[in-house]
């Protein structure tokens, strides 16, 4: 079976300035590479929560939960959504 790069979507409250996206990126950099996950980007809007894009093979699960303890050590961020 052939591994492809797929991409996750996270809805993330909190994030909303340049210095937030690095704060948050900055908090889960160990993580991912526990995890097994691949690069992330914000994308960060007027409103709402900003989204957070995450690349990963297709066999690798998400650890929502891992994220999120990662975000809160980092300030008021979290996981809204992993639709």
């Amino acid at each position: 079976m052939n591994d492809y790069i797929v991409a996750t979507r996270l809805l993330v409250s909190g994030v909303r300035t340049e210095a937030e996206v690095n704060q948050a990126l900055q908090s889960m950099y160990d993580v991912f590479t526990e995890l097994g996950l691949g690069q992330a980007t914000f994308e960060v809007t007027e409103t709402g929560p900003a989204r957070l894009w995450v690349k990963h093979l297709d066999s690798v699960t998400v650890d929502v939960n891992a994220l999120n303890a990662a975000l809160a050590e980092a300030g008021e961020f979290r996981i809204v959504s992993d639709d």
